[in-house]
């Protein structure tokens, strides 16, 4: 048996609010299958700094200290690692920031091992051959240095039967620990928990990262599966609200179909959202009306841009045709519509800018984010622009990784900047004020909405102090 700690660092991006990190959820599942010793550190709900967790961290004795981080908050990662480093315990690094780019993270973080990809199999694996140092230089799916030389090993297969892996291990990432202000604004009810009903995306977006962390191989759990979970959370934690934390929820039309019925059947009182975003062309009425009936209730639209040409160079297969009739098909069923926009991306001008941002305003969408693109690691955008990126400073971290912090685009006459003037434009009027107000917001996400708020308006007046 080994003892593994596994920590999240701490998320510093300003108007973040964490949410139970699944992925060690799911890794503390397995392990503890298994018969290792597992706890769980997340640092994005705890005040104390890595200093003053070190008591805690010597008292759970660990084997192993295994650490995570996503590109927006990698340099945490980096300074917890520098911390750790005092009690002289073998440290690991897995995620897609780790994965994407293992000898950079194993120098920068000086660690041991990257677990590279999907991290179940692997780490079990690791943790079973732990004490065999020569063994398990072999294993699949890891990276390491050997005297001051990067090694990789041959990628582990993906697991095929999502259904084979244990629940996350809730009991230490639970979910009333976490604010009630969800990855995606707002909810109906609370408590909620996010859950994962599949994983991978058989699309290869210029700007998302999954297609090389995931291999463009989509897999999905069974209905039956999925709901034993939710039922486990209701059972437990009293959970009224799952939001769906899928690449692509919608993209086979049978698994949300048998997952809605599973949920009717058993006759659970629950609301769903979808914030990570779904793919529009998936969704036609008779879905959208199922969908509805079994409790959900807000679909976040991934539109990316008003231009079909720029959607058609970041590989993004949609017609924008299409989404004016189905945002306003599911606004009627009774949707809430929020949507993502991004802006800046290459060959974007001042016409495509305002394309996007017209477009957006034609539609009945409820609220959006105005992303700039990131070229992030593992990304098209990333190989890209990667000779342009600075990895190695210190002051790295997923908000330095573009080359401006704002776009502006002129026609000769006039003049945009992004993303503070579509952000007003779209929000500063009087129709999609009135849209805001309408929208259920539960009690105890006010402290949280008001806080996000002033943080939005304090956006905007920066942007315009510093333009």
């Amino acid at each position: 048996m080994t003892n593994i700690l596994l920590i999240r660092p701490k998320i510093t991006i300003e108007n973040a609010m964490p949410n139970p990190p699944l992925g060690l959820g799911y890794l503390a599942g397995i392990l503890r299958a298994h018969g290792h010793q597992v706890d769980i550190l997340d640092c994005a709900i705890m005040k104390e700094s890595y200093l003053q967790i070190i008591p805690r961290i010597k008292s759970l004795n660990p084997d192993v200290i295994g650490i995570t981080a996503l590109s927006s908050y990698y340099n945490e990662m980096r300074r917890l690692a520098s911390v750790l480093h005092t009690l002289q315990i073998p440290i690991i690094l897995g995620g897609v920031h780790a994965s994407v780019l293992p000898e950079l993270s194993l120098r920068q973080c000086r660690a041991d091992l990257v677990i590279v990809g999907e991290g179940e199999l692997t780490t079990l694996d690791l943790m079973d051959k732990w004490q065999d140092k020569a063994t398990r230089k072999d294993l699949k799916g890891i990276a390491y240095l050997e005297e001051n030389q990067f090694r990789i090993n041959p990628a582990r297969e993906l697991i095929q039967n999502l259904d084979e892996l244990p629940f996350p291990a809730w009991d230490l990432i639970n979910p009333l620990k976490y604010p009630p202000l969800p990855h995606g604004a707002v909810m109906k009810r609370y408590p909620a928990a996010p859950i994962l009903t599949t994983r991978g995306c058989p699309y290869s977006c210029s700007y998302c990262a999954s297609t090389q962390f995931w291999r463009r191989t989509f897999r999905r759990r069974s209905a039956q599966n999925i709901v034993d979970e939710i039922e486990y959370l209701v059972n437990t934690f009293k959970i009224r609200e799952i939001h769906i934390w899928d690449d692509n929820f919608t993209l086979i039309k049978k698994h949300v179909v048998d997952f809605c019925r599973e949920i009717l059947r058993r006759k659970l009182d629950l609301t769903f959202a979808c914030p990570n975003g779904v793919r529009i062309d998936s969704l036609n009425k008779e879905l959208l009306t199922l969908m509805k009936r079994t409790g959900f209730y807000s679909l976040t639209f991934a539109i990316e841009s008003g231009s079909q040409t720029l959607l058609e160079q970041a590989n993004k297969k949609i017609d924008l045709k299409i989404i004016p009739e189905i945002t306003k098909m599911a606004k009627n069923i009774g949707f809430q519509i929020p949507a993502y926009l991004m802006l800046g991306f290459p060959n974007e001008t001042y016409k495509t800018a305002r394309q996007t941002i017209q477009f957006v305003k034609s539609l009945p969408i409820d609220r959006t984010v105005f992303f700039l693109v990131q070229p992030l690691p593992g990304s098209r955008l990333f190989d890209d622009f990667s000779q342009k990126i600075n990895l190695k400073s210190n002051n790295y971290s997923f908000h330095f990784f573009t080359f401006k912090n704002h776009i502006e685009f002129t026609d000769g006459k006039n003049k945009i900047v992004l993303p503070r003037d579509a952000i007003r434009e779209f929000y500063f009027r009087p129709i999609q004020i009135l849209r805001m107000l309408k929208t259920n917001v539960n009690t105890l996400q006010l402290r949280q909405l008001l806080l996000r708020i002033i943080l939005f308006l304090r956006t905007i007046l920066y942007m315009q102090t510093i333009f």
